[in-house]
């Protein structure tokens, strides 16, 4: 079993401690309303989750979901330690069916790479349920700082505690890619994608021509539609406008300029080929943008 989150998603440590199995409360039935990280730093570990039994070895890792009931079994033999990490997360983990190939094609070049789209969920981060870690020692000594970082409780420490958290989940999700043996490398039209991309988010407001993306990228403009329409679904003159108008919507709102001169500031040689882009993406004209952002913010002082 494999569940997945949003490399976006909001994580949020609630308890982190470790805890010797020995332990007569170990006996219980234990369970909590948030995700449940337990690694055994020293096996073996005998934990029981919702009717299964495990044997955890040093360095692997079981994920319980929120309310998963868990305790230990196997009592007469002798019991090892273990870190646990309460946290919360949101979006929600969601299962995830590692053996479909498509899905562990993990190649971030989706259109959040794009200055004007919003924040998407598009990029998923895969962990197992239950997984040894192949660098289990960098595991446990991650684990070790968050722990720490619990009991200390000084200054910025949930912050602290949250970064170290994704980092164990970051190195449990790499190890579940290595030991998958896909090949995740990105290709090479990726690379010229982003430099692309990079190359129009600063310079939009000026020529942008196939000679310049020619000369820049050393490709042939053909090729760089080709690849842009392949990653950003646009295309390069689409994503120039929007880049232009998202701009122009900044200084609209922020500035007295008149409404020409920031069609020019932006890109546009001429103001009123300026007017019918932005009212194509925005809606309205450019000076009845302005009076509606002006008339809403006067409203919410």
């Amino acid at each position: 079993m494999h569940y997945s989150f949003s490399r976006l998603a909001a994580l949020d440590i609630r308890w982190a401690d470790q805890f010797h199995a020995a332990d007569a409360s170990f006996r219980w039935n234990h369970a909590n309303p948030h995700y449940q990280l337990i690694v055994a730093s020293d096996g073996p570990v005998w934990i029981e989750a919702e009717g299964r039994r495990y044997t955890l070895r040093t360095g692997e890792s079981l994920l319980l979901l929120p309310w998963e009931s868990h305790t230990g079994w196997n009592h007469a033999e002798q019991q090892g330690s273990f870190f646990w990490a309460q946290f919360a997360c949101e979006p929600a983990l969601r299962p995830f069916d590692a053996d479909a190939a498509p899905d562990l094609t993990i190649i971030h070049a989706d259109r959040s790479e794009l200055r004007t789209a919003g924040d998407r969920h598009e990029d998923r981060i895969v962990v197992p349920k239950l997984h040894l870690s192949s660098r289990r020692y960098r595991l446990l000594q991650l684990f070790e700082q968050l722990v720490e970082q619990s009991r200390a409780a000084q200054g910025y420490f949930r912050f602290r505690q949250t970064l170290l958290l994704g980092e164990i989940l970051g190195l449990i999700a790499a190890d579940v890619l290595e030991q998958s043996e896909r090949d995740t490398s990105l290709p090479q039209s990726y690379f010229t994608y982003r430099r692309l991309v990079n190359l129009l988010n600063n310079g939009f407001a000026r020529p942008i021509g196939k000679a310049l993306l020619e000369r820049e990228l050393d490709r042939k403009y053909a090729y760089l539609c080709q690849v842009f329409k392949k990653y950003a679904d646009l295309t390069i003159v689409q994503y120039v406008q929007r880049l232009r108008v998202q701009r122009a919507c900044h200084l609209l709102t922020s500035t007295g300029k008149s409404v020409g001169d920031i069609a020019a500031e932006v890109g546009f040689e001429d103001a009123f080929y300026f007017s019918r882009v932005f009212k194509r993406l925005e809606g309205v004209s450019p000076a009845r943008y302005r009076d509606a952002k002006t008339t809403q913010s006067g409203k919410s002082r």
